[in-house]
């Protein structure tokens, strides 16, 4: 004989209550880091938040969500702008300047722009809209999804953020 386990009611309000702080600021960075892929105006906001955020003084009191996306979406000026910023406080030990220039001389290169072909970038562009139409129902097809769609296929092939941003611009 077969008993049916019964399983214990869940009270899914708790369990919204738990997961909802956890799981906002991605949402929050996502829907942000879309917007600035798409405007430019929220581009540069985006940039004034990033350089903001790393002066210590400055806490413009904006959720975790939208600096992270706005952190990496300008990575490498806000990198820039901290070393300028270490180089300037004196009480800084040597030891935590050494670092802090590793840490960048690692991280730089990934973010440097190659010479990529016009051609090869329209067709690899072209491939993702194609991707997207083949693999989204029609009814969640518009311009946010298809640019969050584009930007993660052209990711997959290897192109950095700056340039990804201005494809989906000039092709979207």
């Amino acid at each position: 004989m077969n008993k049916k386990q019964v399983l214990p009611d869940i009270d899914w309000s708790k369990v919204a209550e738990l997961g909802f702080p956890v799981i906002a600021p991605f949402v929050q960075g996502g829907i942000w880091y879309g917007a600035m892929t798409i405007d430019k105006r929220a581009e540069a906001l985006g940039r004034l938040i990033a350089i903001a955020e790393v002066i210590p003084a400055v806490d413009l009191n904006l959720p975790k969500g939208v600096v992270l996306a706005s952190l990496y979406d300008s990575t490498a000026d806000t990198i820039k702008l901290l070393m300028d910023l270490v180089d300037a406080i004196s009480e800084i030990p040597d030891s935590v300047k050494e670092t802090l220039k590793e840490i960048k001389e690692d991280i730089t290169p990934d973010f440097l722009e190659e010479d990529i072909d016009p051609v090869k970038a329209l067709g690899d562009v072209e491939d993702c809209k194609q991707a997207f139409k083949d693999a989204t129902p029609s009814f969640l097809r518009n311009r946010v999804t298809e640019s969050a769609y584009i930007t993660q296929c052209l990711i997959r092939k290897g192109y950095g953020q700056k340039l990804i941003a201005e494809l989906i611009r000039k092709y979207v």
